[in-house]
């Protein structure tokens, strides 16, 4: 289980690993690799709907942990996660572009 994240003034976030385990949360259900792509560096991060009831108007920020490279944070709903309207889409990749698996951390405001 997951310890808590110390995010008081955003209504979800997680700090996830690159092998998408979810270490701290706030308001995240879970963590897992997105389907329909073999691409690495894919994870959707779903979010209590109590926290966030539309996160395609939300603000999402998303940042690499103690890495460097390339992140998206996508709140509209992506094929990649299902199409899910209660999750993040997030792709990592490396600073040339290529896709990696990347440790990130996400909040929604």
């Amino acid at each position: 289980m997951a310890n808590d994240i110390d995010a008081p003034y955003a209504r979800a976030a997680a700090k996830v690993s690159d092998n998408a385990r979810l270490l701290h949360t706030k308001n995240v259900e879970s963590v897992t690799r997105g389907t329909g792509t073999s691409i690495r560096g894919v994870y959707c991060v779903k979010v209590s709907p109590s926290a966030v009831r539309d996160l395609s108007t939300a603000a999402i920020v998303a940042t690499l942990n103690n890495s460097r490279g390339e992140i998206t944070a996508i709140g509209a709903p992506h094929a990649y996660c299902g199409n899910a309207t209660d999750t993040i889409t997030i792709v990592t990749s490396q600073s040339n572009g290529s896709a990696a698996d990347r440790p990130f951390t996400v909040a929604v405001l």
